[in-house]
């Protein structure tokens, strides 16, 4: 037997006594053993036991195993290892580095220098790492980069830790998580490599193509691309955004759900649509909101405020805007308010339609009939026409109202006020004339006449003038002494109590018994 291995077995034997001597109250496998060295020296004049270790050098721990290229073990049960350092747990998990400083009493490795953790379709970068082997968790907190073969992905951030047995990081400081279809950026994030799902405890932006996703709680499947967002969740397309208490993102669909104040905003066309539930399609560019469902719309300085049972927009080809509001409509503007059972907003031709039982009412006006069109132009209402049994009211006294009516009623605005109104088709009208006498304003009689085209001149909402463009048919009666038919036409009804008064009152249950017969209802939805 030559001189070295004389020394080296020597040295074994020396050691192993004293290694057995360490820790009496150790428990089995809480000990480093130690299972090969090429070299292992001890040098009993040094304080603290320290034992030299050189040439494929292995250590083990339980289910950990080290190698390197040297070490020091110290009777404490630590150990600093040297060049080409591995660490490995299990079948799968392996840490390599420069430097490794372990503590066998607690379990826990610090790993230096150029430092790889991989797990199966993982691998971790880092210049620093601290190993528990009981907890099977690895932390950093000096930046670490994470590649995940399996999904494509790679995530960066400046603290984190990895749960080795459920294959689960727990990332916090400028973390982003990449692939070549998205991109997310978040304060505080979980990622299970098996599912290859975030879970966000934190701001969070998700990035994918045109669409921009936030969230403050949520999570998304990077396998499926199913999102949900618990917690101030934001889903942005192009000039659509959707957001909500609660959100689910479908990304094979660009289906997206939204719970509990949900708005759905449109920028391009200034409007935005609000309820308890809601759903958009991204690639369709179709929404419904229902549940308090409130569209708010931008016309010139103004707002219009809309509500109804549920709310449907699209967008056709050229981006233009389609919106459908059914059943129970009411609307506030400052300057207009109405009431029908469906409203439709083409905006190819900005054409507002009112269908089914519907008044207006502008000023001291009431306009009412089969069909509403109120022609838009620069955010601010153009023309307003009556199609069939069009009627235009205005209240004189508590019992008297002028009236015009016609197979159709034209209004023209002059900013934000009807300033004429045109009669066609079996024309009539109702108008009661007044004089002032003594500063007393009193009502003299009623003309009742019948034309074929009857025009109204309007002044700050009241009948200022009404003109007869061919020879009317009419009668002059005393107040007194006026037939019923001189007093009210037979489709007449003054439905002021409907009139929204506000914008919020727009949620006021309607009366349905105050409201124009079924047959009033209008032709169906175009």
């Amino acid at each position: 037997m030559n001189a070295f291995r004389v020394i080296t077995v020597a040295a074994f034997v020396g050691s192993a006594c004293r290694l057995a001597a360490q820790t009496d109250t150790a428990a089995q496998g809480d000990r480093v053993e130690v299972l090969n060295a090429d070299r292992w020296d001890f040098n009993k004049d040094v304080a603290t036991g320290a034992q030299r270790l050189s040439g494929h050098v292995r250590f083990r721990q339980g289910a950990a195993v080290m190698a390197c290229d040297s070490a020091w073990l110290f009777d404490d049960q630590r150990v600093n290892a040297f060049g080409h350092v591995v660490l490995g747990q299990g079948d799968t998990l392996r840490i390599t580095g420069d430097k490794l400083f372990f503590s066998g009493r607690d379990h826990v490795a610090r790993m230096e220098g150029h430092v790889v953790l991989s797990d199966p379709g993982l691998e971790l970068t880092t210049d620093a790492l601290t190993y528990d082997v009981r907890a099977r968790k690895a932390d950093y907190t000096s930046g670490a980069r994470i590649t995940d073969r399996r999904e494509g992905n790679t995530l960066s951030s400046m603290h984190g830790s990895y749960f080795t047995g459920a294959h689960t990081f727990v990332f916090s400081g400028n973390v982003r998580l990449e692939h070549p279809d998205r991109t997310i950026l978040a304060d505080t994030l979980q990622y299970s490599s098996l599912s290859g799902t975030a879970y966000f405890l934190g701001p969070t932006h998700i990035l994918q193509g045109t669409t921009t996703m936030y969230c403050e709680r949520g999570s998304y499947n990077t396998r499926s691309g199913f999102g949900r967002f618990t917690q101030a969740g934001r889903i942005s397309s192009g000039a659509q955004e959707l957001t909500g208490d609660s959100l689910h993102y479908n990304r094979s669909t660009g289906e997206g759900t939204g719970w509990g104040h949900v708005a759905i905003k449109d920028t391009v066309n200034r409007m935005v649509v609000r309820g308890n539930f809601g759903t958009h399609s991204q690639y369709r560019g179709n929404s419904m909101v229902t549940g308090q469902a409130e569209l708010v719309m931008m016309m010139g300085k103004d707002s219009l405020h809309l509500h109804a049972d549920t709310l449907f927009a699209r967008q056709d080809s050229a981006a233009h805007r389609h919106l459908a509001a059914r059943r129970h409509v009411r609307f506030f503007k400052n300057d207009m308010q109405g009431v029908c059972d469906t409203m439709t907003y083409n905006g190819a031709d900005s054409v507002i339609a009112l269908r089914g039982q519907p008044f207006i009412w502008s000023k001291g006006n009431q306009l009412s009939g089969d069909t509403v069109f109120i022609h838009m132009h620069d955010g601010r209402a153009e023309k307003l026409m009556v199609d069939g049994a069009a009627l235009m009211v205005e209240q004189v006294d508590s019992s008297r109202f002028n009236q015009v009516a016609g197979t159709t009623l034209t209004g023209y605005f002059h900013g934000d006020e009807i300033k004429q109104l045109v009669a066609e088709g079996n024309s009539r009208t109702i108008y009661f004339a007044r004089e002032k006498k003594d500063g007393t304003e009193r009502i003299t009689g009623v003309n009742r006449a019948d034309c074929s085209r009857i025009t109204v001149g309007l002044d700050s909402g009241k009948v200022n003038t009404v003109s007869f463009i061919t020879q009317p048919d009419g009668t002059m009666y005393p107040v007194d002494k006026a037939p019923p038919e001189a007093l009210q036409f037979e489709n007449f009804l003054w439905n002021a109590a409907e009139r929204p008064l506000d914008k919020g009152d727009i949620f006021r249950e309607p009366t349905d018994d105050a409201r124009v017969p079924e047959q009033a209802s209008g032709a169906p939805i175009r």
